[in-house]
């Protein structure tokens, strides 16, 4: 039997991760055996073991001294290397799941000691993140959430910390790593561990009307089925609008600020950078975005195969600023069906 593949998968609390390894565990049983390892609940479950003394709490765990915390986790990532040794010729999957940075009284500690992580040696790195005030509503239902009571900038900034340590660290391995939304599709991790193919999906969003809502959910709905009937799997693709911008009034300008920069950067600098190809769909009657424009123009710019659907007799020069435009999703389709199996083939992995 082929070595299991390991993958890592990290995210602030409240960003969704265990319920993102749950949901994969469960997602196709009768194709792949997979085993969870959830750091957060060993570290804790470890921290309670010596009986005559009065339980730790979560609220309380990362207030212990540095060098006993330390200590906890080196054991619990002890653990979870020497079962992943044991299991890795006996099982699909091994999926671990933590954080890599805890924030805590305003002070970000590393959550495990890299070396492990070196020596685990994963197949793949993924990051999950979520719109900050779902994270916040999350941690506030913990007992520690409500000691910290972290603020939506604080909830970014950490989330930026998160995703610039795990990718810091898969450079240095030569990993890939990707930044996903918390509510992705799981088996999106089997499309990427087979190949580097990853569709960013761009759409107006800031005006769409709900109509335009629902024909860009129509399109997207067919660019999965066309994933399913080529490779069984839902064709892999990020969609933006899985998290979608604040509403909240009470927000300050300063919230509304922090919150729209880290919308672009997410966009242009997490999404873009790992996708293979970008489609950009234009609801017929929509007018043109320039989200849209400058994320099919930093695409184009970094080497993405860049398609853009824009149903009209009108298109601005500037528009050929893509791999090829589209007058109609038949055309695209039909296109794309003899495209994406030849690119799925080009971007497939070396095992």
């Amino acid at each position: 039997m082929p070595r299991s593949k390991k993958i890592v998968i990290t995210g602030i609390p409240g960003s969704g991760s265990t319920r993102f390894c749950n949901e994969y565990a469960v997602a196709d049983p009768s194709r792949l055996e997979i085993n969870s390892y959830h750091s957060g609940n060993m570290l804790l479950t470890l921290a309670q073991e010596t009986p005559q003394k009065p339980p730790i709490t979560p609220e309380n765990l990362l207030n212990l001294n540095p060098e006993l915390l330390a200590a906890l986790e080196n054991r619990v990532f002890d653990s979870i290397l020497a079962s992943v040794a044991n299991k890795q010729e006996k099982c699909d999957r091994l999926v671990i799941d933590l954080h890599a940075q805890f924030f805590w009284n305003d002070v970000f500690i590393n959550a495990y000691d890299w070396r492990h992580l070196r020596q685990l040696n994963p197949d793949m790195f993924i990051t999950l993140i979520e719109k900050p005030s779902t994270v916040r509503e999350r941690q506030l239902a913990t007992p520690q959430g409500r000691v910290q009571n972290h603020s939506l900038r604080d909830l970014l900034l950490w989330s930026n910390a998160e995703v610039n340590t795990v990718e810091g660290l898969a450079s240095n391995l030569g990993k890939p790593h990707y930044v996903l939304p918390g509510r992705q599709d799981p088996l999106t991790i089997e499309s990427l561990l087979a190949s580097a193919f990853l569709i960013y999906f761009q759409m107006p969003m800031t005006d769409a009307s709900s109509e335009a809502d629902q024909m860009i959910t129509k399109f997207k709905e067919k660019l999965l089925t066309l994933g399913r009937r080529l490779t069984g799997l839902p064709t892999p693709l990020i969609d933006p609008r899985m998290i979608d911008m604040e509403s909240n009034a009470g927000l300050s300008a300063k919230e509304e600020l922090i919150i729209r920069r880290h919308t672009v950067h997410r966009d242009l600098n997490w999404y873009i950078p790992k996708a293979s190809d970008q489609v950009a769909y234009y609801p017929l009657g929509t007018t043109l975005s320039k989200g849209v424009s400058d994320e099919c123009t930093r695409g184009f710019e970094t080497g993405k195969n860049v398609f853009v659907i824009w149903p009209s007799q009108h298109a601005s020069p500037f528009m050929d600023i893509a791999t090829k435009v589209f007058p109609s999703e038949e055309a695209f389709f039909e296109f794309f069906s003899d495209y994406m199996p030849q690119r799925i083939k080009e971007l497939k992995r070396v095992n």
